[in-house]
Order: C-alpha cells, then sequence, then structure tokens
C-alpha cells in the first residue's frame, strides 16, 4: 500500500492541469486506502458489504486513472476536455459514498466513524477548474465553434488563442512546447481510429501549437515589456 500511496502522489505532483482537483482527489485515495486494509481485516460479514468493498477497490483505480490522464495528456487537451474531468471526478466521489456506506454499518465503531469522517468531507469536496484553466478552456472552445469569414480571421482569431490559452496553462518555455507537442502526438498515435472526433481535435491543437508555438515567445516578451514599461 505505501507503494501505491507514493505512486500516487509521485502523479499528483506531475499533473499539468486540473491540480487543486487531483490533489483533492488523491487525498481521498490516500485516505481510503488507509482504511481498507482495516476494513478487510474486520471481515464484514455482509454479502453487501463484501461486494461493497470489491467495487471500491475498483472505484479507486478509477480514481488513480484520472490523475494519470492529468498528469500524462496535453495541456491543451485537458483544459478543454476538462468538463469530461468534473463529470469523472462527481461519479467517483458517488461511488466511494454509495460504497463507503454499505460498509459503514458492518464494521467496528471506531472505523465506521472514520468511514463517517471521510464521507462527511466527500460530499463537502468541491472539485471545480482554477480560474486559468476555465479561462483557456472558454478560449479554445470559442475558437473550436466559431464560423470565421475567411481565412486571414481564422489566422488572426487563431493567434490571439494560443496566446491567451499558451499564458493561462503556464507554457512559457521553448521546453515547455516541445513537452506539449509531444504529449499531443502521443496521444494521436494511442487514440482509437474509430473516435474520429478526438483525432480531429488532437490534430488541430497540434496544428495550433505547430504553426503558432514560435510565437508565443515573442508575444510574452511583449506583454512583459509592455508591463515593465
Amino acid at each position: 500500500m505505501l507503494t501505491n500511496n507514493i505512486a500516487a502522489i509521485t502523479s499528483c505532483c506531475e499533473v499539468k492541469v486540473h491540480r487543486s482537483i487531483c490533489i483533492e482527489l488523491n487525498g481521498f485515495i490516500d485516505r481510503i486506502l488507509h482504511i481498507i486494509l482495516a476494513i478487510e481485516s474486520s471481515r464484514p460479514n455482509c454479502a453487501l458489504a463484501i461486494q461493497a468493498l470489491c467495487s471500491l477497490h475498483f472505484t479507486l483505480d478509477k480514481a488513480k486513472s484520472v490523475i494519470k490522464i492529468c498528469s500524462g495528456s496535453s495541456k491543451l487537451y485537458l483544459a478543454i476536455t476538462s468538463h469530461k474531468i468534473l463529470s469523472r471526478c462527481e461519479k467517483l466521489r458517488n461511488s466511494f459514498e454509495l460504497y463507503l456506506t454499505q460498509i459503514q454499518n458492518t464494521v467496528p465503531i471506531p472505523l465506521a466513524a472514520e468511514i463517517c469522517s471521510i464521507l462527511k468531507d466527500l460530499r463537502d469536496a468541491e472539485f471545480s477548474l482554477e480560474f486559468e484553466e476555465d479561462e483557456a478552456r472558454q478560449v479554445l472552445l470559442s475558437l473550436l465553434e466559431k464560423e470565421f469569414p475567411d481565412s486571414a480571421s481564422m489566422e488572426n482569431a487563431e493567434v490571439e488563442a494560443i496566446k491567451i490559452v499558451a499564458l493561462r496553462l503556464d507554457m512559457k518555455s521553448s521546453s515547455s512546447i516541445l513537452v506539449e507537442k509531444s504529449s499531443l502526438k502521443r496521444q494521436l498515435e494511442k487514440v482509437n481510429k474509430t473516435n474520429q472526433k478526438e483525432k480531429e481535435l488532437l490534430a488541430y491543437l497540434l496544428y495550433l501549437l505547430i504553426k503558432y508555438g514560435k510565437f508565443i515567445f515573442k508575444f510574452q516578451n511583449e506583454s512583459n515589456v509592455c508591463e515593465s514599461s
């Protein structure tokens, strides 16, 4: 279990986007992992509780998967698909709550009290985007949804969008742009061929970086000069 905890913490430190969400989620993973051995040792004599315990393990794996996605995926992709992460977190919260509730009354009182504390915090937890993430998402969505009268208008919009998004997602160096390109290429290679929409989205995001990536530093340098003058 210690190895699992270290791996989860390491992954959380490597999160590219949705860091606050992943820290919150990782906290619940740690707490539930901490009590699972005690639950198993208490040998709940109830078929429903035993099934809930199995489901709890499965849900923990799903939660770790969310953190892994936020660590390994493209920043641009994570920003624009943030609604999926939020939805998954809400489903995880509901699952954790359901299975822990089913287990709670079948274990010793001290352990039940620990579960009660986790349940309270689960209900109070807020999974939400940070301001910068939400702004990046809105900018990218607006770019994707807008219809342009000509290519010049589209290019101007793309330039403005990539300038804002790069700043909001902390893509401020050549190395960060290279990492982002690599992430997009890796995701493109892995995406299911039948998932054409996702493939097109990833390809477009990569196109934006390839075309305008070299201008990002110019934009940011100009902004820094304006701020310092």
